[in-house]
């Protein structure tokens, strides 16, 4: 056991006071106050030797207000007034009242000391009047420096809001959290608000407002910490500031906001979680900081945020402490007060976005709300609680030796032993023991919160290619896993990661690209084109906003990455469209909205709510197209089968061409009939809308003004085109006809000897009534019905309509090979399309559940009719499904009504893994087969007549 020196050894202060000062009556003083007064020696030889040069101090400590009461402000300021008045000479000299200042500042700083070591004063009551004391001199040094430059250089103004500009101070670290230590720096952020100039007099000045606030804190800094005669205030550490020693000393109010979104790392937002305002103004300050509030206690912390507080903590182990100190480091050791700092911390970061009462700077009082809230158990809380203060104590006694700025146990044998007698234990191994059990449980919870979240070695590698040029091999291993052998893949993995600047690069970047390395190992092997998607993802990224942004929502959305992968290596105009427009995906993105069916009415209240005015065309585009994006997630995502894509495309439109309808004069009187596609509900990305308008006899001929106004408002569409081309095209006499017809026009248009074709008529099946009165709706229906399905189809009248499918077949999208025009190709969608429509021609007369538009629901039906067999109807419905997916995914990567196949077999390769086909050979394979069989089977059900 090392012994601790005996009272006959140890130094007694009385006796030496009075060596020192014969003259000093020693009868002023009781017995007690002797015994108080050795105790501080022992503790701080510093302090004996103040008290030996100031004996005076000794009388002053033991003067009851000094034992017995707290120093909260106003006794600080009542003290200071006492001291600085007492010799009888003004404090105008700056000079003078710095150097009273620095005297007065050690005085309270002994009476801090002497009532802790008495245990006159509890540590958190030390910490707190510390703490105060320094608030109080930072005050006072910068009434000083402000006074000083503005008559220097004159008043700063904000030029914008024609006021003086504005200088704030935040503290951070020890000061920000009321917890400051006997030989702390004081952690500062100096910035000001308001761009400008001085101003002297009525005329701008030579200084600008950020040269006038540099000049500001470099005086206020210089005050603090100057070693002189009279001592120090305190010293000063600004390099917590965003851009640390390299940023400007005293940024602009906006410059820090801008910096914390787009730059802010996790240990800044450990360090801002102490922050408040402590000089200048400090509303401003509260403002600041209330503007910071989601960066400082964010609602969906990145799940990556253990991992780098654990390689944190281990960083400062191995680089700032130093392997060989750090079981004597009671604060940045194992089991010190950073340990129990980081549990706090962290849980706060975790969790004080939902539970306000957790956003506080105390360190203890954020214990008690963790355990509160169930957070932390309320044993583990006490402990961590008392295992605190207890280590706060400990390095108090530390430090107030020489106010040396150390969290290191002395090595010296006399030294340890004094600081043990200190603190009331009998023995340096009682101490020594004492010690190393509370570090031993901080330790262990400490482990066991971070378990498993070290991952340095793994972070490291991946710092190492994110900040040289340099490929690790085993991130040359997971290159080639996610895109193969494809070159440029480091640097598009590190573009995608970083940007194109590199100098934003920050640990906390690398980290949460870290941790979407996992979803990477998922999503890019099943990509069709992973780099290409890779470097869409990182534009996007750019397009959206701040690295940090961007991966904090991947964090708090895991769908998001995953989604976007999906659709930028399936769609090129998607991805051209939420560069354009990234707002469109925080909308749809939404889990209640991804997944909800709308109808008719959701659609309708939607646009109702609309902006009205010029804002609305705008609008109604973006909202257009943000639906037409949510649809096409649900299709990837597994939401939405082909024909659901289809119908909830075909359902908006409908939606927003009755909502324009209702928008333009002379709407409401006029029939809006679908066509096409359009009108068998079977929209796809990229279709047209093929259109057609009906007036009643006497409104048609005036009636084009509307069509026109109408079209305007839906054309609206930018660099990136309008949200649907309209095709108005096959209204009777086409682009040679009036633009709205009347009911007794088109069906003179249509009777025997008028100018209508046969395929005119075969068109009309498609016919589906979007909007419009309801009497010319039932007038428009009963001549569709006439017009079709007054007599079964005439054999020659079913010749001319397979001749025109062979035309067709002939004429348009020839391609070779063949199999590449899928929709007018042998066996392609068409040959769906006109096997329905003959069908309905032949049977629709006496069959009234044949007359509708869609081509899934005709087959449907003539398979429950018992006009087609069930083999036949299973084997086309599903050839057709396989077609029209082949027309959705290449016509949402194109955005563009696409009916041809790139003629390459590599081209084809893509659309082949979008299929989820081996590869390439093996879709060309089934995908002829199907045309084939298609054509074999229409052929067989229209009958011989039309081969």
């Amino acid at each position: 056991m090392s012994a601790l020196p005996q009272p006959a050894t140890r130094a007694n202060f009385r006796e030496s006071l009075l060596r020192e000062h014969p003259d000093f009556s020693a009868a002023r003083l009781e017995a007690g106050a002797w015994t108080r007064l050795d105790q501080l020696a022992l503790a701080s030889p510093l302090y004996a030797r103040t008290l030996l040069q100031f004996p005076h101090y000794c009388l002053w400590l033991e003067e009851p207000h000094n034992l017995h009461a707290d120093f909260r402000y106003q006794a600080l300021l009542d003290e200071w007034r006492t001291f600085a008045t007492a010799a009888g000479d003004g404090l105008t000299d700056d000079e003078i009242y710095l150097s009273r200042l620095r005297r007065w500042r050690r005085l309270v700083s002994l009476r801090i000391a002497y009532r802790s070591v008495n245990g006159l004063s509890s540590e958190k009551n030390t910490v707190g009047e510390l703490t105060r004391l320094a608030e109080f001199c930072l005050g006072a040094c910068s009434f000083l420096a402000l006074k000083r430059w503005t008559a220097r250089v004159g008043q700063p103004w904000d030029e914008e809001e024609n006021r003086p500009a504005r200088f704030g101070v935040l503290g951070l670290g020890k000061l920000g959290g009321g917890e400051l230590n006997f030989s702390s720096d004081i952690d500062l952020i100096f910035f000001h608000q308001g761009g400008g100039r001085c101003r002297i007099g009525d005329g701008a000045g030579a200084f600008t407002n950020a040269e006038f606030f540099t000049k500001v804190a470099e005086t206020l800094s210089s005050m603090l910490g100057a070693q002189t005669a009279d001592g120090f205030l305190f010293r000063v550490d600004a390099r917590l500031r965003p851009d640390g020693a390299h940023g400007p000393l005293a940024p602009t109010y906006e410059a820090i906001e801008n910096y914390y979104a787009s730059a802010g790392q996790t240990w800044e937002r450990l360090a801002l979680l102490k922050a408040r305002p402590v000089a200048g103004d400090l509303a401003l300050g509260s403002e600041l900081l209330e503007n910071l509030h989601t960066f400082r206690y964010p609602r969906h912390p990145p799940p990556s945020l253990l991992a780098e507080i654990a390689a944190m903590k281990a960083r400062t182990e191995r680089e700032v402490t130093g392997s060989a100190a750090l079981a004597r480091d009671v604060k940045s050791g194992p089991g010190g007060i950073r340990e129990i700092e980081f549990i706090v911390q962290t849980l706060q970061l975790l969790h004080a976005g939902r539970y306000p009462f957790l956003q506080t700077h105390a360190t203890d009082i954020a214990l008690e709300q963790l355990a509160r809230y169930g957070l932390l158990g309320r044993e583990d809380a006490q402990f961590l609680n008392g295992a605190y203060w207890h280590l706060r104590r400990v390095e108090h006694r530390i430090q107030m030796r020489d106010e040396a700025q150390t969290h290191l146990l002395p090595v010296d044998p006399d030294e340890l032993a004094a600081i043990a007698r200190s603190l009331d234990f009998s023995t340096t191994t009682a101490f020594q023991k004492n010690l190393a059990a509370t570090r031993e449980r901080v330790l262990a919870l400490y482990k066991n919160f971070f378990a498993g979240q070290a991952g340095d070695e793994t972070f490291e590698m991946w710092w190492a290619f994110f900040t040289t040029a340099s490929v690790p091999p085993a991130v040359a291993t997971r290159l080639q896993s996610w895109f193969g052998a494809a070159p440029g893949a480091a640097e598009a993995l590190r573009v995608f990661a970083c940007g194109d600047h590199r100098h934003i690069v920050n640990r906390e970047i690398v980290s949460r690209f870290q941790h979407l390395t996992a979803s990477f190992d998922a999503l890019m092997p099943g990509l069709a084109r992973p780099l290409e998607t890779l470097n869409r993802i990182a534009r996007f990224a750019e397009c959206y906003g701040p690295r940090r942004r961007f991966f904090e929502s991947c964090a708090a959305n895991p769908q998001l990455l995953r989604v976007l992968a999906l659709l930028f290596d399936r769609s090129t105009s998607i991805h051209e469209l939420l560069c354009a427009h990234p707002e469109i995906l925080e909308e749809v993105l939404r889990p209640e909205i991804l997944r909800k069916r709308k109808g008719a009415a959701d659609l309708a209240r939607e646009l109702a709510a609309g902006p009205a005015g010029a804002d609305f065309p705008g609008w109604l585009w973006l909202y257009t197209r943000a639906e037409q994006v949510r649809a096409a997630i649900g299709e990837l995502l597994g939401f939405l089968s082909i024909e659901e894509v289809e119908t909830a495309l075909s359902h908006l439109a409908d939606a927003v061409l009755r909502h324009a309808l209702a928008r333009v004069k002379g709407g409401e009187r006029l029939l809006l009939v679908a066509l096409g596609k359009y009108g068998g509900a079977e929209l796809t990305l990229g279709s047209d809308l093929d259109l057609m308008f009906l007036a009643a006899e006497a409104g048609a001929p005036a009636a084009a003004p509307t069509v026109h106004a109408l079209l305007a408002l839906l054309r609206v569409g930018g660099p990136l085109g309008a949200a649907w081309e309209l095709d108005l095209r096959l209204r009777p006499h086409g682009e040679a006809g009036p633009l709205v017809a009347a009911p007794a026009a088109l069906r003179a248009y249509h009777a025997p000897g008028g100018a209508a074709q046969f395929w005119e008529k075969q068109l009309l099946t498609r016919a589906r009534i979007v909007a419009g009165p309801a009497a010319l709706a039932q007038e428009f229906r009963a001549l569709a019905d006439e017009l079709l399905y007054r007599e079964p189809l005439a054999p020659a009248d079913e010749h001319a309509i397979w001749a025109m499918r062979e035309r067709i077949e002939r004429e348009r999208d020839a391609a070779v090979p063949p199999g590449c025009a899928f929709k007018t190709g042998a066996g392609g969608l068409v040959d769906f399309e006109f096997l329905a429509q003959i069908m309905q021609l032949r049977h629709g007369h006496a069959q009234p559940h044949l007359r509708q538009p869609g081509t899934r629901r005709v087959l449907r039906e003539l398979a429950s009719l018992g006009l087609i067999g069930t083999d036949d109807a299973a084997a086309l419905l599903a050839n057709y499904d396989f077609l029209k997916r082949i027309e959705i995914m290449v016509r949402r990567d194109s955005g563009r009504d696409t009916s041809i196949l790139a003629a390459t077999p590599g081209e084809h390769a893509v659309l082949a893994r979008w299929l989820g086909f081996a590869d390439e050979a093996v879709f060309w394979t089934e995908h002829t087969r199907r045309l084939r069989e298609t054509r074999a089977r229409v052929l067989k059900l229209l009958d011989s007549r039309q081969t």
